[in-house]
């Protein structure tokens, strides 16, 4: 059975989310490394997009907040890199990093 097939059979199934990929990317002198990016396909109405997420946020000097980018693609490997230059954008000495908790 197919996910378009369980979305007919169910009808209140809005959206199906498969995990693709697991990349775990080791970063030389980053405490909290490996940064691992879960990367899911998103099946719905309107089409499949892909997501990366990241298992760190990042809060860069001078931010308000912390940071994942999580944009939907058209491919798992755009989904990959867009999450991890979200981190490297933010990246530096003074950032500070927290682990996400359920990931």
């Amino acid at each position: 059975m197919t996910e378009t097939d369980l979305q007919r059979k169910h009808t209140g199934i809005s959206e199906i989310r498969e995990i693709v990929g697991i990349y775990e990317i080791d970063i030389e002198d980053l405490k909290y490394s490996p940064l691992k990016i879960k990367v899911i396909q998103i099946l719905n109405a309107s089409g499949d997009s892909y997501i990366g997420i990241a298992n760190l946020t990042i809060k860069g000097k001078g931010c308000s907040g912390y940071y994942r980018s999580m944009h939907p693609q058209k491919t798992k490997e755009e989904a990959l890199d867009d999450a991890v230059d979200g981190f490297f954008a933010y990246l530096s000495d003074e950032s500070e990093i927290k682990v996400v908790k359920n990931w």
